[in-house]
């Protein structure tokens, strides 16, 4: 039997949804065990990306795969502009503002040209091969359903793409589920408040 993973995420407006990703991802600088990724750090890997002496940082490259693996999971569905913007103010405020919605646009379509060549799997394959230690990878599937969620749904394409990104970053069925579980968990306390 494959797989499944479904998501119970309570009917709320996209833009009430988007502000409780938000505040989801934002809630993650103070949880210590958290499965979101801190601002602080994806802030420090926006910062090293603009620097070109040290884009190939450790925290450049981890900024680099976030941001590749939150669009390719985000876009498995397809993404209208709408998505796109919602997705680019979200990176935006991660970030710090380090990084502007203009030059994550680019970045979306130099993606989608990208998975056009190469294909989504071997896109994720290539973005989870950059994440060794164990709490990247935990953050990047972390980010990533925050990601899919933010877009004010969460469709199949997402949820397969979800389970592909796990099984690449060598997370069990079990594991997957339960990182997921936590992410959602997150945006329903954030939904509540």
């Amino acid at each position: 039997m494959a797989f499944a993973l479904p998501v119970d995420l309570p009917s709320a407006d996209p833009s009430r949804l988007r502000a409780a990703v938000r505040r989801a991802f934002a809630a993650a600088a103070d949880t210590p065990a958290s499965t979101v990724p801190p601002p602080a750090r994806l802030r420090a890997g926006a910062e090293q990306v603009k620097s070109d002496e040290t884009s190939a940082s450790d925290d450049a490259r981890y900024f680099q795969a976030l941001l590749e693996i939150g669009y390719l999971v985000a876009s498995a569905d397809g993404l209208a502009a709408e998505e796109r913007q919602a997705l680019a103010e979200l990176l935006e405020e991660a970030t710090g503002k380090t990084v502007d919605q203009a030059v994550l646009r680019l970045h979306f379509e130099d993606l989608d040209q990208a998975v056009a060549m190469l294909g989504r799997h071997e896109r994720l394959r290539r973005s989870a091969a950059d994440l060794e230690e164990l709490g990247a990878r935990e953050e990047a599937l972390g980010f990533a359903t925050l990601v899919a969620i933010a877009d004010g749904s969460f469709a199949e394409p997402e949820a397969q793409a979800l389970i592909e990104l796990g099984r690449d970053l060598a997370f069990s069925d079990e594991q997957i589920r339960s990182l997921v579980d936590q992410v959602v968990s997150q945006v329903k306390q954030a939904l509540a408040s």
